[in-house]
């Protein structure tokens, strides 16, 4: 999972892979679940357009209007220019075709770890708008990835300033805080983004609960103290026949916490047998970042 990567505007390496990443499936299959007689599903999963990643998640933070007119003159998207910066709605239709087609490259691009190609499209997007939120986002994304956390957090927070309620940026600093082990920190930031957020995508509120079951888990001293009594209810609540691998890998954290590796594998062993290999991955990496997995 960690690799080396040369970044030319950011002398940061070692980076790593983190849960950002939210994937759709198409057909007729429920999101994550293989049908029985179905060796594996990743082959047929692509990362959507509209809803590709959380650190600068375009399905919330990009209009389809920047980049394309409305259908109807009372579509949300085309109400949303109103809260664009100056700079980007009065740009000519070009100039946001394509800040739209820049944006979407450099989420592709930082999402497969070629940092480099995300970076260089950020720089041409604010060549042509220096004030576009989604670019602080992203290039929060690219020092996460490198682990230079502060910077991160800053370019988070600028994005946030632009944005106010942003729920990309506020997801990204929770997950600073889960990356840094500040369990007691990322619980309870995990816990405001599902109260200022109470629509939220299924994929992104059951990745939420997963990361705060953890950061309960991991604050607890003892079986049986407050912490770990909160977390055994929510893996409780955790089904097994979700279209999320919620229940296997929250078992599985709980064998690794408790130091059953072997349990652990086989829960891990069982999700594999049920849900395709996107879907998981987004699990993995936490545990990953926990230390208690080597890679995918």
């Amino acid at each position: 999972m960690s690799q080396e990567i040369l970044l030319k505007c950011i002398a940061v390496a070692a980076v790593s892979s983190l849960s950002f990443t939210l994937f759709a499936q198409e057909g007729g299959l429920a999101p994550g679940r293989l049908d029985i007689g179905t060796a594996t599903g990743a082959g047929d999963v692509k990362l959507t357009e509209e809803g590709q990643v959380l650190p600068g998640d375009l399905s919330n933070s990009l209009p389809d209007s920047l980049g394309r007119p409305a259908k109807d003159p009372d579509d949300p998207s085309l109400q949303m220019l109103d809260q664009l910066p100056d700079s980007v709605a009065n740009l000519k239709p070009a100039q946001r075709i394509e800040i739209t087609r820049l944006l979407r490259e450099a989420a592709t691009y930082i999402q497969g770890i070629r940092l480099q190609e995300g970076l260089d499209r950020l720089i041409q997007i604010e060549a042509i708008t220096p004030d576009l939120f989604q670019t602080y986002n992203l290039r929060g994304a690219i020092h996460t990835k490198l682990r230079d956390f502060d910077k991160a957090r800053a370019e988070f927070k600028k994005a946030l300033s632009l944005q106010p309620g942003l729920m990309e940026a506020q997801f990204n600093l929770a997950e600073l805080d889960f990356v840094e082990k500040k369990f007691a920190r990322s619980e309870s930031a995990f816990r405001q983004l599902k109260t200022d957020n109470p629509e939220l995508r299924l994929e992104t509120l059951k990745l939420i609960d997963y990361k705060l079951y953890i950061s309960l888990l991991m604050q607890s001293q003892s079986k049986g103290d407050a912490k770990h009594r909160a977390a055994m209810a929510m893996l409780d609540s955790f089904d097994y026949l979700d279209d999320f691998p919620l229940h296997y890998y929250g078992k599985a954290v709980k064998a690794f916490q408790e130091d059953d590796k072997e349990e652990a594998e086989e829960w891990m062993a069982s999700a594999r047998r049920i849900y395709d290999k996107p879907t998981q991955t987004i699990y993995i990496d936490a545990l990953i970042e926990m230390g208690w997995v080597d890679s995918l």
